[in-house]
């Protein structure tokens, strides 16, 4: 089994190191292709030094997954760059924060094999050659478009290869993503996920504070607004979760990951884009759409992108 890994970020300098203990044949897609020497830490404190030689688009049509563990934002143009290269026979995971993009992969690969992740595994960069893996969790995936299951049943042999080719990739990020589980209803899980993130995130942006400190008091109200507020827009597009659920779900996913920055507060302290735009910015245009107010979502917009 061979895997791409588009980008060197956290989330997927760890994919790579997870890559490298499964002895899996991996290549690296980066902006510009060099050659560096990455320093991985793992859950373990071991570490772990890894030669990379990046590698150049052309040469995708070799690999039999590609996943893309980017910030939102660049989804769209990542697969505008990849699209002339990519086989129809190759799987596809999206693995990144926020919604919005989806609809955007699937009209672009419609015959690839698509499948939309979420994962709570944590990891940072102390510097552009490191990761650290600093937490384990675990991953939420489904098929988007042409599940294995859908071709299986076709007689036609190049269909057929395709279809095992499939499977055996979802074998693969069995492991390489472990623990996860397979949703046949993957948006539920992208909404749960969104949910938790339209808190936290901006929340510990705009406040400079570590995900655990959002257990204090002075942030619980702050909380349940945000989580009425998506819950009711979640209710309208027909998706599973009360006011209740999904604040307690922020405060669970505050205390496990106590000691982390989130990904905003990252991207806001070192001056990045942020992805806003995909978390709470998607639930103030799914309430648009149905005339649902959310003014604490939409000023956390405004807040974030003043930080910017």
């Amino acid at each position: 089994m061979k895997v791409a890994i588009v980008g060197n970020g956290a989330i997927g300098n760890l994919l790579l190191l997870k890559s490298i203990k499964m002895h899996l044949e991996v290549g690296v897609i980066m902006r510009q292709q060099r050659n560096f020497t990455l320093n991985a830490t793992d859950i373990a404190v071991q570490s772990h030094q890894i030669d990379i030689n990046s590698i150049a688009l052309t040469s995708l049509h070799d690999y039999d997954m590609l996943i893309l563990p980017v910030k939102a934002y660049q989804i769209v143009d990542v697969l505008r760059q990849m699209q002339l290269y990519i086989a129809p026979t190759q799987t596809i995971v999206l693995l990144h924060n926020g919604m919005g993009v989806i609809e955007d992969a699937k009209m672009r690969l419609p015959y690839n094999p698509l499948i939309a992740a979420t994962t709570s595994h944590a990891a940072y960069k102390p510097d552009t050659h490191s990761v650290v893996e600093t937490g384990l969790g675990n991953c939420q995936l489904g098929y988007v478009l042409n599940p294995p299951n859908n071709t299986l049943h076709n007689e036609r042999e190049n269909e057929l290869k395709s279809a095992l080719q499939t499977v055996s990739c979802s074998h693969v990020l069995d492991t390489l993503l472990a623990p996860c589980s397979w949703q046949q209803n993957i948006e539920q899980a992208l909404w749960d996920k969104l949910a938790i993130n339209a808190a936290i995130n901006p929340l510990t942006a705009i406040y400079k504070v570590k995900n655990g400190q959002l257990i204090e008091t002075k942030y619980q109200a702050m909380i349940k607004d945000i989580c009425a507020e998506t819950a009711a827009v979640m209710s309208a597009l027909g998706f599973l979760g009360s006011e209740e659920q999904l604040y307690q779900k922020v405060l669970d996913v505050a205390q496990a990951t106590s000691e982390n920055y989130s990904s905003m507060y990252q991207d806001i302290t070192h001056k990045r884009p942020s992805e806003i735009d995909y978390i709470n910015g998607y639930i103030c245009r799914e309430a648009e759409k149905h005339a649902i107010d959310v003014p604490l979502n939409t000023a956390l917009v405004s807040q974030i992108k003043a930080l910017a």
